[in-house]
């Protein structure tokens, strides 16, 4: 049901550009006698009808529905790892995914909502977000316990602890339940919701840091040492698109997956 509402909804102007060309075509039949007048109106029919789907084509959706609940729907999905459909679940699982796979269809996309249903299968899942490619964006993972914010640069990663963000859920989230998750991304504010039906079981704001973040690297790959380097990376995340990342045993379950422009 979810899936032919945006449907409708992403093809409106097409279907309203329609009708009116029929409507108007049938009205010509009916009203004009004179065949070459009918003709003419025809021809200008057609092409006021093809210049307004060319418009209506150039012209920027506001929001991206995938449903994530058909095995074709991973074609407008880019990443690497598995993120393939279930059907127990009727769901996308995503698992042993290191960089993550993001939509295609936002890259350029900078203050936006995302809204989507998920079920935790084992230890969490993360919710990438502003990811302008799949080295460098931003991570929100949730776990049954709390939020643990991730930003990675340069294929480097920057982590938060719960404990350092206060990011803490009260009452622990159930292996067993599906959840909905309302991610808004405003400037440097990343605002997490996360509801249990209706009821919203958490809700905070976390702000994306500004200036640089230091990375550990090794001087050398052949130093046995573990000597290691400090380099900072400027953090510039201020457009991109959205996503999912589990690695190793990491498991999730997501469908119903909304994007929209705030």
């Amino acid at each position: 049901m979810k899936r032919l509402c945006y449907f409708l909804k992403s093809y409106t102007l097409d279907l309203i550009a329609l009708f009116t060309a029929i409507i108007s075509a049938i009205l010509a039949y009916h009203f004009m006698s004179n065949q070459k007048i009918q003709m003419l109106t025809s021809i200008i029919i057609a092409v006021s009808f093809l210049l307004i789907i060319i418009y209506i084509r150039k012209r920027e959706r506001d929001f991206i529905f995938s449903a994530l609940t058909w095995r074709r729907d991973i074609e407008s999905w880019i990443g690497y790892g598995e993120f393939e459909y279930n059907r127990v679940h009727n769901a996308y699982a995503i698992t042993k995914s290191e960089p993550g796979f993001i939509n295609s269809k936002c890259l350029n996309w900078s203050s936006y909502r995302i809204n989507f249903d998920f079920k935790i299968a084992s230890e969490k899942l993360g919710i990438i977000v502003r990811a302008v490619n799949l080295s460098n964006y931003v991570m929100i993972q949730v776990n049954p316990l709390g939020i643990r914010p991730h930003i990675r640069v340069n294929g480097g990663w920057k982590v938060w602890e719960v404990e350092e963000t206060g990011l803490k859920i009260e009452k622990p989230l159930s292996l067993d339940k599906w959840y909905k998750a309302q991610i808004a991304c405003d400037k440097n504010e990343i605002s997490i919701r996360l509801y249990n039906g209706k009821k919203c079981v958490f809700d905070r704001v976390w702000e994306i840091p500004r200036g640089n973040a230091v990375f550990n690297f090794k001087k050398d790959e052949k130093d046995k040492t573990d000597k290691e380097i400090d380099i900072p990376f400027p953090i510039n995340l201020e457009y991109g698109s959205a996503g999912f990342r589990n690695c190793e045993n990491e498991k999730a379950f997501v469908r119903n997956m909304l994007i929209q422009k705030i």
